[in-house]
């Protein structure tokens, strides 16, 4: 740091950083981002904050952000773009404190402005230190095109978003608490030291309750409505509809006491156990149901001689084996099949027993067979008795690429696109190397700037940790693999049996992801789980 800033305690903001790939406008033209004196101290890095009340006013800091951004760049309107309603799903928008700017990829100049406004916030400033614009408005994260970057988690750079909703027509800004009322050094010139979790209670909601539907909806604090009143019934506080509190200290105490995660919020294990008890019907029903056992699961169809996997289940292969086992197993896992357990082959068997829960040895025994011949690693065996294909990811065909600095090609672009924060140039430099040391310390790799199979591994368990399952249909009453790894996506219980409290679950997930609530997972599905599960 030079005398003059230590002396003043101020600098001027980093230079614009032209944003990679804007092969389409001329960065001479585009306007400079907004300027001014601030301090040499950065404002702390905000923590992931979610929405967790109803309070859809926008926020100062958000408002004053949104002025800024279209006064300066002539583009877009501050108008809106910032709230919605509560029953939007979890969106940081129902609390006033994310905006939409509608830019759209389809028109290259405002493609340009939201690549150099998104690179300019997210990028290290003079002193290294990455997204330090973003912190000093209090932003929180970013999504534009298909990419999603964190200010609490810089490490992972622009990653792939695969969310419901690509933003491809606008970008989004969520803020912090501190952003979104202005709190941080871009407004008050003081950078911000301690971090502001947020109003204590909440205000009154302002917009309609969502109304009773199919299932339990997941509620928090600030809801309304019968839903909340039958609760508050079963809870022993006022049933007043208004989920306040009181309601949400009520509701804690409920929970300790049988044996319900303590969240203050009527999330489906909550209303699973209300039901459990016989406190509330069943939704549907009119009268809590008299206790009945319940049917057995089906048994899964046994696996017949026509799948080609069949003649080699008892069989235990490792590399170095050569033959048609190996052959018939490269083709289910939809690699070359060139008959020869070699180290690709080796890599796709652990990465397919680390998608399904097993020891990830590379060995190819019972287990893995039975894993390869059904949908889900338990339920039963593909239709037609054909084993269900590998997710095909950008990283399928590199598994067995190692990269290193003076690598150059198109899987060197792959890479530079996977860790952002590079220019997507084709040659491995120091920059690269720099940002794959940052991935494989933050995903416990040896830290040597190597890129091998398990660095592919851990970019593709990254983007697509659910990618096992996509083309895997589970409902009540599926058990199996697929079911465990939807409830631990969902972080409830997870015993593999899909059964009322899942299915809950399910709707409400898919009710933030505003897709259709049909408790029924499929390929959408667990791709809106994904995207949540990035934005934890």
């Amino acid at each position: 740091m030079s005398r003059v800033v230590r002396a003043f305690g101020v600098l001027a903001i980093p230079v614009l950083t032209v944003p990679v790939g804007m092969a389409t406008a001329d960065a001479a033209t585009l306007p400079k981002p907004p300027t001014k004196t601030l301090p040499s101290a950065l404002d702390i890095a905000p923590p992931y904050q979610a929405q967790r009340l109803c309070d859809p006013h926008a926020k100062p800091g958000v408002v004053a952000f949104a002025k800024l951004m279209t006064a300066n760049y002539k583009l877009g309107s501050a108008d809106g773009g910032i709230t919605r309603n509560c029953n939007s799903g979890l969106t940081e928008h129902s609390e006033g404190r994310a905006w939409d700017w509608m830019l759209s990829v389809n028109k290259p100049n405002e493609k340009a402005v939201a690549d150099a406004v998104t690179q300019w916030l997210s990028a290290p400033d003079a002193q290294g230190r990455p997204g330090a614009m973003a912190r000093r408005f209090g932003i929180m994260y970013i999504i534009w095109n298909h990419k999603m970057w964190r200010a609490y988690d810089p490490a992972r750079g622009w990653a792939t978003y695969t969310g419901p909703v690509p933003h491809t027509d606008h970008v989004h800004f969520s803020f912090s608490w501190d952003g979104a009322y202005g709190h941080t050094s871009w407004w008050t010139g003081k950078a911000l030291t301690k971090v502001d979790p947020g109003p204590a209670s909440t205000p009154k909601p302002t917009t309609p309750p969502q109304p009773p539907s199919a299932v339990y909806s997941l509620l928090i604090q600030g809801a309304t409505g019968p839903d909340v009143a039958l609760a508050q019934k079963v809870i022993g506080t006022t049933a007043d509809g208004v989920f306040g509190p009181k309601t949400t200290t009520a509701l804690r105490a409920w929970q300790a006491a049988h044996g319900v995660k303590v969240t203050g919020q009527l999330d489906p294990a909550t209303w699973a156990k209300m039901v459990a008890l016989k406190l509330i019907p069943p939704r549907g029903a009119t009268t809590p149901p008299k206790p009945t056992t319940p049917p057995p699961p089906a048994k899964p169809p046994t696996t017949t001689p026509s799948s080609p996997l069949a003649p080699y289940a008892k069989l235990t292969i490792a590399k170095g084996a050569k033959g048609a086992a190996v052959t018939a197993l490269q083709k289910a896992l939809g690699i070359a099949a060139d008959g020869a357990f070699g180290p690709q082959t080796e890599a796709a068997v652990k990465a397919f027993q680390t998608r399904r829960n097993l020891p990830a040895n590379g060995i190819v025994g019972p287990s893995t067979w039975a894993a390869l011949m059904t949908t889900d690693g338990s339920a039963g065996p593909v239709s037609r008795g054909n084993p269900s294909p590998r997710m095909v990811t950008p990283y399928t065909a590199l598994m067995a690429t190692v990269l290193k600095a003076g690598s150059r090609g198109e899987a060197v672009k792959t890479l530079q696109r996977a860790v952002g924060g590079v220019a997507v140039d084709g040659g491995f430099g120091a920059r690269t190397t720099t940002a794959v040391k940052a991935f494989q310390k933050s995903h416990h790799l040896p830290q040597t700037g190597v890129v091998d199979t398990k660095f592919w591994q851990a970019l593709e368990n990254r983007d697509y940790p659910l990618r096992a399952y996509y083309d895997t249909v589970i409902r009540v009453g599926s058990r199996g693999a697929a079911v465990t790894a939807l409830q631990k996506a969902l972080r409830i219980t997870a015993d593999g049996a899909f059964g009322p409290g899942t299915e809950s679950a399910v709707k409400a997930m898919q009710g933030r992801a505003k897709i259709a609530r049909t408790g029924v997972v499929a390929k959408v599905t667990w791709q809106a789980l994904e995207a949540e599960l990035r934005r934890r």
